[in-house]
């Protein structure tokens, strides 16, 4: 019951999740604290006399001023781990196949840090891994982290006249939704059970890319482990996504590999780090592993001086190195 009294004195809010850095990312993210916000003060009634939920940007960024020019992305990200490692418990919603690596490594961050995880799924359609025989709502690893994954369903459009209502609709079942599951918390503390952390192998990395997603992956992770291994390091490979065998059990031996090991190395190139990955960073972040971001990608997230980083500035900020070149890698580690 302290965390309840906590809540209700604003002293541990509920983290809302949500993408930042467009529109409608931080539209979706007031939709649902709106929701959530609901749900809260209906359960605690005249007990609600703090701030109930954590937004990010509107809550981290413009609470931080005058802050050093190059300091406000580990600022924010001081911030705004701290709020999700104190939290109440960590609510988002999340759509599209491009999920986003801030909110996916806050997901790792809250799970690892024992704040309950609840995810709603709004996409239309679902994930079909062929050989597994089930559709998922969302990828495997973040579906492990989450207590619970809630899908909202299909919205057919209705057409040019009702398009916008349906989907305004849609949303509209997304507050009702959050509302339903902050009252719930509210009144019924949400608890989560995770496994305590393996113990640690000192010489022990873990490579999150060599896992059977293409054979561009597995090529450089056979190049990094032949790297590291030569120097004496035990190498692990993520393997859930692999041939055959079963994926629940595959994802839980990759959390717990990375979770032992005490150098974790994420594939870190594209438009944006994989939502799995990033989720696994957050997660071995929290346990105090080394993290080592390798990619090559050159573009930066800029936004001005203060906000000039080659990655989410979640991901940017937990890592302990960068690595452009296969060949630094064993130097980063080591």
């Amino acid at each position: 019951m302290n965390r309840l009294r906590e809540l209700a004195a604003g002293e541990r809010p509920v983290y809302v999740a949500t993408r930042l850095y467009e529109p409608a990312g931080r539209y979706l993210g007031a939709r649902l604290e709106r929701g959530c916000l609901a749900g809260l003060r209906r359960a605690l009634g005249a007990d609600a006399r703090g701030p109930l939920t954590f937004l990010p940007f509107r809550d981290s960024n413009g609470a931080l001023q005058n802050v050093p020019e190059g300091e406000l992305s580990r600022r924010i990200f001081a911030l705004d781990s701290r709020r999700v490692r104190g939290a109440y418990a960590l609510l988002s919603a999340l759509g599209d196949l491009q999920l986003d690596s801030g909110v996916a490594f806050e997901i790792g961050l809250a799970a690892a840090s024992g704040v309950p995880v609840e995810l709603l799924g709004l996409n239309f359609f679902k994930l079909r891994y062929p050989e597994e025989g089930r559709d998922r709502v969302l990828p495997p690893l973040l579906e492990l982290l989450a207590d619970r994954v809630h899908y909202l369903g299909e919205f057919a459009p209705a057409g040019d006249a009702g398009y916008l209502a349906e989907v305004e609709a849609h949303l509209e079942r997304l507050e009702r939704a959050a509302a339903g599951i902050c009252h719930r918390w509210a009144t019924a503390p949400p608890q989560t059970v995770r496994p305590l952390p393996p113990a640690v192998d000192g010489r022990g990395v873990f490579l999150e890319f060599g896992d059977g997603r293409s054979e561009a992956r597995e090529f450089w992770a056979d190049r990094a482990a032949a790297l590291l291994g030569g120097r004496g390091w035990r190498v692990y490979r993520s393997r859930r996504h692999g041939p055959g065998g079963d994926r629940a059990q595959a994802t839980a031996a990759d959390l717990r590999r990375a979770a032992a090991s005490r150098v974790v190395v994420v594939w870190a190139d594209g438009n944006d780090v994989d939502a799995e990955s990033a989720a696994l960073q957050g997660y071995v972040y929290a346990l105090g592993r080394r993290v080592i971001l390798y990619g090559g990608e050159k573009r930066r997230v800029y936004a001005g001086p203060g906000y000039d980083n080659r990655f989410n500035l979640m991901l940017s900020c937990s890592a302990a190195a960068v690595v452009d070149r296969l060949e630094d890698l064993p130097a980063a580690v080591g």
